[in-house]
Order: structure tokens, then C-alpha cells, then sequence
């Protein structure tokens, strides 16, 4: 099985998971250095509700530290 690169700077999406649809949004943006998003909101399953979002990542080390400060982020539950 062949191991294909992921080649950079490209667009990488995201989804999180929490609480509250608008600290998550800022959230994002606090946590993605302040740079322009897509973020997309789905519907709220029970008590939390799930955005997904497209961030631009010039590297894997700048992608999985984008991930790395969401997933420790306070108002997100959970990162994808």
C-alpha cells in the first residue's frame, strides 16, 4: 500500500463539537490565529451542536497545532 503526501499549503477542514454555536465560533477564530474561515453550522443533536470549518495550513506541524489548541480549548468538546 502506497503512502501518498499530503502536499502544502492547502485548505484543511475541521469539525468541532460543543455547547455553545457562537463561543465556538470564536473560538476558531482565536484558536486559528485570526485568519479567515468557512465555517459551516449543522443542527443541534441534543445538548451540543457540530461545525465544520476549512482553515488554510501551510504545513502538517502548523495543521496538527491548529488542532492541538482547539481540541484544548474550553468551549470545544471535541475535534475531528
Amino acid at each position: 500500500m502506497e503512502n501518498k503526501k499530503i502536499e502544502y499549503p492547502r485548505m484543511w477542514g475541521f469539525r468541532i463539537i460543543g455547547e455553545d454555536k457562537e463561543k465556538m465560533r470564536a473560538a476558531v477564530k482565536e484558536c486559528i490565529d485570526n485568519q479567515e474561515c468557512k465555517i459551516e453550522d449543522n443542527n443541534q443533536k441534543g445538548k451540543y451542536y457540530s461545525q465544520k470549518f476549512e482553515a488554510y495550513v501551510t504545513s502538517e506541524e502548523e495543521r496538527n497545532e491548529f488542532f492541538k489548541r482547539l481540541q484544548n480549548h474550553k468551549d470545544i468538546k471535541f475535534v475531528l
